[in-house]
């Protein structure tokens, strides 16, 4: 097959969309198949390169105000029929849903191939970014839902990557086909030698143990802040560390919150780390953290869960598909610091349900290896374009 993937953006800029299309591209390209990714530049202007087999075509690009790393698209749909006409796919995969799908699907009447859309969102993600107080923002999400439900309700076929993340859409009138196919993980990769964890990787400069664990981008809709308040009631009675993996433009804001707080020296920024040696960062870790309401699935939890890790995770969208409380982890309710902390300090004060937990949380993430959902997205593909 010839598959044209369309994405706001691709490696060098990271996200959790960035890192499953090129997973999902460069798997494609290992399979026999064709790929090319359309995205926007990482420095704003237009160039072509490959990564791996796989063809890239990186659009002109402009400044997003909300995240300085992840650059705004742009192509007309004259310019993007042209890359269609010479591409000659026999499917298009939409991993963007505002500026370069708009174009596509003014195309679509036209393009005699299957035009599908995969969705990472929620509209109360963007509340966290415009900040328009409860008024406006419960307006901006109806506009928003009428929007979306619009664009994907045009398209062949729409993938969602949790039951949880699609049920909000069904209710809000999507009617087009779906699938929920999760975004996977190298469940081996992170699962191998996890009995033999080492407490201090090569190549890390870590703080002392015990340690709790965040990895995703510093941005506002994680909620790091409501970890770093919790800080100071979990140091009042067991010595921990946070370690922050990850960058984002929420940095500065929140070492200024640990600086109020007096956790500094306990909140570790430690930045972006390789993905080489992620695995390691996760075995040396005592537990995961992550507290956002509006994970459609979560990459990192998986990871930790693969990684024997128990979690602690918000009580809120698509995070209880993967934490059972009591089982691999704790449910705490969303912005509640006094309850991250509780649940903390229950995993840190009897070590030995915590392993178990974590021996729990491999079995849950087991069934997102990345070759069985690969194996969920070439069937797809293939029943796409053998009935279209």
């Amino acid at each position: 097959m010839r598959i044209l993937m369309l994405s706001h953006g691709y490696p060098p800029t990271l996200s959790g969309v960035t890192r499953v299309v090129q997973k999902l591209s460069r798997d494609m390209i290992k399979r026999g198949h064709t790929v090319c990714v359309v995205a926007a530049s990482e420095h704003g202007s237009t160039y072509r390169a490959e990564d791996d087999g796989v063809q890239l075509i990186r659009l002109s690009s402009y400044n997003n105000p909300f995240w300085r790393d992840g650059r705004f698209p742009w192509i007309n749909s004259i310019e993007l029929q042209k890359i269609i006409d010479s591409f000659k796919p026999d499917l298009i995969h939409s991993h963007e849903n505002v500026i370069l799908s708009t174009q596509l699907l003014r195309l679509k009447p036209g393009l005699n191939v299957p035009v599908i859309v995969s969705c990472y969102f929620l509209p109360v993600f963007a509340t966290y970014y415009l900040r328009l107080g409860k008024t406006l923002g419960k307006l901006s999400q109806q506009i928003q839902w009428k929007f979306f439900i619009g664009s994907f309700n045009k398209y062949d076929h729409a993938i969602f990557s949790t039951h949880s993340h699609l049920q909000p859409f069904l209710e809000h009138g999507l009617r087009v086909p779906t699938s929920v196919i999760s975004n996977g993980i190298d469940f081996a990769r992170y699962n191998s030698s996890h009995e033999t964890t080492q407490a201090n990787p090569p190549g890390l400069s870590l703080p002392p143990r015990p340690r709790m664990l965040f990895v995703s981008r510093l941005a506002r809709d994680k909620k790091i802040d409501v970890l770093l308040k919790a800080m100071p009631s979990i140091l009042s009675r067991q010595e921990v560390y946070l370690l922050l993996v990850g960058q984002g433009d929420d940095h500065r804001r929140l070492q200024n919150i640990a600086n109020k707080l007096l956790i500094a020296d306990h909140v570790h920024f430690m930045g972006y780390v390789p993905e080489t040696l992620l695995p390691a960062v996760y075995k040396a870790s005592d537990l995961f953290a992550l507290v956002s309401d509006c994970e459609v699935q979560s990459i990192p939890t998986l990871q930790a869960l693969a990684a024997g890790v128990p979690v602690v995770a918000a009580n809120a969208a698509a995070l209880p598909e993967l934490v059972k409380h009591g089982v691999n982890g704790y449910l705490v309710p969303p912005d509640d610091p006094a309850s991250v902390s509780q649940a903390v300090l229950q995993l840190l004060s009897d070590r030995p349900r915590a392993s178990k937990m974590g021996r729990e949380g491999i079995e849950i993430a087991r069934k997102h290896s990345d070759v069985k959902i690969l194996n969920e997205f070439e069937n797809l593909y293939r029943a796409l374009t053998n009935h279209h």
